[in-house]
């Protein structure tokens, strides 16, 4: 761009967008919106159109975790915005980087009504790092960068950019862009851990008799993956990873751990180590795990530290740089090696070998049953999956079968949304992992309530020949719980909300599919779940279009039995806003059992 030609500030946005590496953007062309894309095809950035702004978010979110760059989407004002706030906030509660731009109303309609008024900042600001709205057309450049810059920044997370239209159309020369010139520096190395903590935290470690560790995401974004497996080889610690770091020792190493050997392993610990995981609700509930054994907390910042279980040490620094000092520590401190945990080891094994067993069984009556069982579902459809492929979770009782036998050998291989647990993100996560990573298998596991909420963009990955395949485990209902108990307390709603609010018109996915010419592969037997998934892959990647392998379930199966347990008290909330006193005895005996079983 020449320095001194004055362009619109779209084209100012679509050169820094350049400059810091972008490939793609996603989203959904506007009037108040389009100068932002003249901007990002002037500059060779490629634009992936969507049919609803929703699935923009979740494209960028799925490129942006697979690929460790920063995702972008856009959309235009008003009903743009809005449509696109449920990815936003999936991506907020991922912490995925990502930097949304949103088209607005020119300053001087600003409070007029105009059409599409909105205001991001007002709408946004509880679900990103933070929100700006440009109104110096000098700033734009300056901005872009800052937005790029810290939404792959830790904690990593979206950022939203609204421009109001006669903003985004100004003309600006480079030299007035104000507070912004191109730069080229090499990356400063990011920080290490004090190293009297570092020590004290191997000590500690080592010194346990039943130690563990649970590693994050962190562990992926700081491309920390060879060091975490060195330094749980070194010190034969049992490990966990969760969340984008899941894989990053691969699962089936004799040292790591998963499924119901979880709760068995951190709760008998005596010391507890986490390393980039934020401990939330998803890992054995808000760290109630830790309470009552020793925990070493390492994070990049004390942003993330849970203030709740009482740490003993806490070292801050970039998860690498920290493990890379953590694996020099022990090899000064024990040049002879680490004493062996023989008999906590033995008891990580035995535990291993019971889950698989446990698993197994659980599927082997699926190998009969008509409609299908989701256990048999998942266990076939994992048997065709190659090392390095993509799992994408966007259903909510599937999954549970389906995330305890997948065995993660890479990290960044499953992924799904956080603690948001939306559903609808699939189909476009789906795109974005795809085009992240071409020409890898991107399986995404959907409900029919997911395809009903996104499956408008199923058309999207047929028009941009991408080859995803999406298994629909297809029970025609609503929650999986749904049966004799909730179609009784829905008649107190009226007499056929039990069909109209609970089950769902029983639709062929695979029909659905070929309409916009995709593949669609429909499964009802047991035998062919594996063959069906096999051929889905084979001729997506040979005619570079997605697939849709319909599997029809039960509709009478729900979770797995841990996660029922998990979910009781709110198995019992969904009942909730019925009063007793307005139905009969045998309801309320079905409701509460416990209080006519003593």
């Amino acid at each position: 761009m020449e320095q001194d030609k004055a362009v619109q500030s779209g084209k100012h946005i679509g050169r820094v967008l350049k400059e810091e590496g972008v490939e793609y953007h996603f989203g959904l062309h506007g009037g108040h919106i389009n100068a932002f894309m003249v901007g990002c095809g002037l500059e060779g950035i490629k634009l992936v159109h969507v049919r609803h702004e929703q699935a923009s978010s979740y494209c960028a979110d799925g490129y942006a975790k697979a690929s460790r760059k920063v995702g972008i989407s856009f959309c235009t004002a008003g009903p743009g915005l809005t449509n696109q706030i449920s990815g936003i906030a999936h991506c907020y509660y991922s912490r995925t980087p990502n930097v949304h731009f949103t088209g607005q109303v020119s300053r001087r309609q600003d409070g007029h009504l105009d059409i599409h008024e909105s205001w991001a900042d007002q709408l946004c600001n509880s679900i990103t790092k933070w929100t700006k709205r440009i109104v110096d057309p000098t700033q734009v450049a300056y901005w872009t960068k800052k937005a790029v810059c810290d939404a792959i920044s830790y904690p990593q997370g979206p950022i939203v950019l609204e421009i109001p239209s006669d903003v985004l159309h100004a003309r600006t020369t480079v030299a007035q862009q104000g507070h912004y010139v191109p730069n080229a520096y090499e990356k400063p190395l990011p920080p290490q851990g004090n190293p009297a903590a570092v020590e004290r935290a191997v000590r500690t470690l080592l010194s346990a008799e039943r130690p563990a560790i649970a590693a994050g995401q962190d562990i992926w974004y700081s491309h920390a993956e060879d060091e975490l497996l060195e330094f749980v080889e070194l010190v034969n610690i049992p490990v966990i990873t969760r969340r984008l770091g899941r894989g990053a020792v691969p699962e089936d190493h004799p040292l790591a751990f998963k499924s119901a050997a979880r709760r068995a392993i951190l709760r008998s610990a005596d010391v507890a180590m986490t390393i980039g995981l934020a401990m939330n609700s998803v890992l054995e509930g808000w760290g109630a795990w830790a309470m009552g054994r020793r925990l070493i907390q390492i994070q990049p910042s004390m942003a993330l530290v849970n203030p709740s279980p009482p740490s003993e040490q806490i070292v801050i620094g970039d998860s690498k740089m920290v493990l890379q000092q953590m694996i020099d520590c022990v090899k000064q401190l024990y040049p002879k090696g680490v004493p062996k945990k023989t008999e906590w080891l033995q008891k990580l094994a035995d535990l291993k070998v019971q889950d698989d067993k446990e698993l197994i069984a659980e599927a082997a009556p699926g190998k009969n049953m008509k409609p299908l069982h989701p256990a048999w579902v998942a266990q076939e459809s994992l048997s065709v999956l190659e090392d390095d492929a993509t799992i994408i979770l966007d259903a909510r009782s599937a999954s549970t079968y389906i995330t305890t036998r997948y065995t993660c050998r890479k990290a960044a291989t499953l992924l799904e949304s956080s603690t948001h647990t939306g559903f609808g993100h699939g189909i476009g996560m789906g795109i974005g992992a795809q085009i992240a990573r071409p020409g890898k298998q991107v399986l995404v596991i959907m409900g029919d309530a997911g395809m009903g909420v996104g499956a408008m963009d199923f058309e999207t990955a047929v028009r941009c020949q991408l080859p995803v395949v999406y298994q629909v485990n297809n029970n025609h209902v609503w929650h999986p719980r749904s049966g004799p108990l909730y179609r009784k307390a829905w008649k107190l709603v009226g007499e056929q909300q039990d069909l109209t609010a609970t089950f769902m018109h029983e639709t062929n996915f695979a029909k659905f599919a070929e309409c916009f010419g995709g593949i669609g592969i429909r499964v009802e037997d047991p035998a062919d779940v594996a063959k069906a998934h096999a051929q889905a892959f084979e001729m997506a990647h040979a005619q570079n279009k997605p697939a849709i392998v319909d599997c029809v379930l039960d509709r009478t199966i729900g979770p797995r039995p841990e996660m029922a347990e998990k979910w009781a008290d709110l198995a019992k909330g969904d009942l909730s806003w019925i009063d007793p006193e307005d139905v009969d005895e045998e309801l309320r005996r079905e409701m509460y059992p416990e209080l006519y079983d003593k």
